[in-house]
């Protein structure tokens, strides 16, 4: 998780940089960054329940003092439910920024001179 950390300014710059080439109709480097962070909590949300359901439980598998579990797996289930706020807030903010991009600004335009039979042409 923390290589995955540090590599994320350095995935979004590369990314920067191939959209700054000129690939057409490639994702901004939000968009690429926000699916990052999507991914990234995506993965945390299960791990985190799964190991503060196993503190819950008092199994030998975490390695911590019996009388300390109990609030490794609040923590757990706390930081779990901060990286699901954390997705759903990337998502919303994700669609936000797609449906901006869908927007086509509408051109009102008007005739400097009337069109008539002799002018048609």
């Amino acid at each position: 998780l923390k290589r995955l950390s540090r590599a994320l300014p350095y995935l979004c710059a590369l990314r920067l940089r191939s959209v700054a080439a000129g690939a057409m109709g490639a994702p901004s480097t939000g968009d690429v960054c926000l699916t990052l962070v999507m991914l990234m909590s995506a993965w945390a949300v299960p791990i985190l329940a799964f190991i503060g359901y196993l503190s819950y439980q008092g199994s030998h598998m975490i390695e911590l003092p019996h009388d300390q579990k109990q609030n490794a797996a609040w923590g757990c289930w706390g930081s779990a439910v901060l990286y699901g706020a954390t997705f759903f807030g990337a998502m919303q903010y994700k669609s936000k920024l797609a449906a901006s991009a869908r927007q086509v600004p509408i051109v009102v335009q008007q005739e400097m001179r009337q069109v008539t039979e002799t002018n048609r042409f």
